[in-house]
């Protein structure tokens, strides 16, 4: 009964060991597990160093709130248009950073901007991507997974989408189910 156990152990060890084929990143320094994921090293650095000062200050707290407010503008139900965290709130600066509740967002809007024209990455991706790299100049903040392939948007978020702050927690709740 031991060595049946035993070899099961064994076994199930060497298939979490598995070697993961991983691919050489054009930058020489990098190797990732697919090759669409290289272009998120540089991109990484670059809002390390250009943007956050590797830090948590003001410029992560605002990413973090464009991500949210790019993410919400979205609806279930159909009550409202917009495709959620897709970009839309630089693709379409102009009309989304109008709404009463992004206020003061285009502030984060033109400081990531830059960003989309000199990194192959869509506006989605660079938006919810610079959240999850700024949240990681806070102290005691998690590490964020981060999952790549967002199509950029074709139509921006209606207004509405983004719930108040003195809205009720029923409406903002019953705002983030639908």
């Amino acid at each position: 009964m031991f060595k049946i156990a035993f070899g099961v152990v064994a076994l199930a060890t060497l298939a979490q060991a598995a070697v993961v084929k991983r691919v050489a990143c054009p930058d020489g320094k990098n190797t990732a597990t697919n090759a669409a994921c290289c272009a998120f090293f540089s991109l990484r650095d670059d809002l390390q160093a250009n943007l956050f000062d590797n830090e948590c200050g003001e410029d992560v707290h605002e990413v973090l709130r464009l991500s949210f407010h790019d993410a919400i503008g979205f609806s279930k139900s159909g009550k409202f248009k917009g495709t959620g965290a897709d970009g839309s709130m630089i693709l379409f600066d102009s009309t989304e950073t109008a709404f009463a509740a992004n206020n003061g967002i285009d502030d984060s809007v033109d400081a990531l901007s830059p960003f989309l024209t000199t990194h192959n990455v869509t506006a989605g991706d660079l938006i919810q991507f610079a959240a999850a790299v700024g949240i990681t100049n806070c102290p005691g903040a998690p590490r964020l997974e981060f999952l790549a392939g967002r199509p950029n948007a074709k139509i921006p978020a209606d207004d509405g989408t983004v719930p108040d702050p003195q809205d009720s927690v029923t409406d903002i709740l019953s705002r983030m189910a639908d």
